[in-house]
């Protein structure tokens, strides 16, 4: 099943990218993202340094944009060759977002539906392996303006994307409408920054920085 949803382009020029916020660890509205089980340091060869954009610049991407059928629970950016299965995530007891294994992502509860008609929806994931090599997730940083990007719910229908953004972030500041509920429906996907210093953070040792591509609904 293909579902695909039409939004007034009025509403896409709301989106917000660089308001971010920092806030404790345990807090009930945290925008932290320290990932919970962090991998070791990448192995050679690594991916390529983020060339951030934002909304305001032209779409750079001209390659095909038709819908997909995907499994459930998929989630598909095929101009970098990113296929990657979710799982749902919730908090551990610290407060902090759980991310799975390095060969899947997580669809964070308590942030929009995936396909949801607003609010935001944020998917996260491993950068790469235990032993250091590249995850499914390490080619999000090669994203251009305008690429297309699917998703799959639980019942396995589609939506299309369009990604308007993508940024390094700390790990304490996140957009501060990564967790809205209302508002213009958005979906954040976020990895690690492979080009940030590895450092410890609240005792696990992890990137400092995250890779995060902010899209939009795209008809």
């Amino acid at each position: 099943m293909i579902k695909t949803r039409s939004y007034p382009r009025a509403r896409w020029n709301n989106v917000a990218l660089t308001t971010v916020v920092t806030c404790s660890v345990a807090g009930a509205t945290a925008s932290v993202l320290a990932f919970t089980s962090p991998p070791a340091p990448p192995a050679a060869p690594q991916a390529p340094v983020l060339a951030p954009f934002t909304a305001a610049g032209p779409d750079t991407f001209t390659g095909p944009a038709a819908i997909r059928n995907l499994p459930p629970n998929t989630l598909s950016i095929p101009g970098v060759d990113l296929k990657v299965g979710l799982v749902d995530q919730g908090r551990d007891g610290s407060g902090y977002l759980v991310v799975p294994d390095a060969s899947k992502a997580a669809r964070y509860r308590g942030s929009a539906a995936v396909c949801a008609a607003k609010g935001s929806t944020l998917l996260a994931g491993h950068v790469n392996f235990p032993d250091g090599s590249l995850a499914p997730m390490a080619s999000l940083v090669l994203v251009t303006k305008g690429m297309p990007l699917y998703v799959s719910d639980n019942a396995g229908a589609t939506c299309r994307y369009k990604i308007i953004g993508l940024e390094s972030l700390g790990k304490t500041s996140l957009p501060a409408d990564t967790f809205a509920t209302e508002g213009p429906h958005l979906l954040r996907v976020v990895t690690c920054d492979l080009a940030s210093p590895f450092v410890t953070i609240a005792g696990h040792a992890q990137f400092a920085n995250n890779t995060v591509a902010t899209a939009i609904p795209w008809p």
